[in-house]
């Protein structure tokens, strides 16, 4: 933030960013939820999000870190994780730590919130124990 408040280019575009990812998932898992109870339209709009935000950002995060430098990177997901830079500077190196977590959440929440989806949407059986799966791993 500047002097008298205003938010930068980079910490805008984040959040321009972000609460589009927001739109766009709640707009899915409404759209997915059509016909449902209100508790599954809000929690098909609540995974869609958070689907979104593993594939779209830190997917993203993990190939930069990867195939370069953060620090030294361009672009819009560069620029969201140089504003996290600004409080943990880890997020601009490649920091092992940093790097395995976001894999985690990326291939274990990531994967799980799509099979949540699809359990909700197909009504299947097993919709539960999934939920209770992501819970864990969000939570742990």
């Amino acid at each position: 933030m500047g002097a008298r408040g205003e938010v930068g280019a980079a910490a805008g575009g984040a959040l321009l960013l972000c609460a589009s990812l927001l739109g766009a998932g709640c707009a899915l898992g409404l759209s997915l939820g059509r016909g449902r109870g209100a508790r599954d339209r809000g929690a098909l709009a609540w995974l869609c999000y958070d689907a979104l935000v593993h594939f779209a950002l830190e997917g993203p995060f993990v190939y930069l870190s990867f195939t370069g430098n953060i620090a030294e990177s361009d672009g819009l997901i560069a620029s969201l994780c140089k504003e996290y830079g600004k409080a943990d500077a880890r997020w601009l190196n490649f920091d092992p730590t940093i790097v395995s977590l976001e894999i985690l959440t990326v291939v274990l929440d990531g994967f799980l919130a799509l099979v949540l989806i699809y359990a909700i949407v197909k009504e299947k059986y097993y919709r539960d124990k999934v939920t209770w799966g992501n819970r864990l791993l969000a939570w742990g």
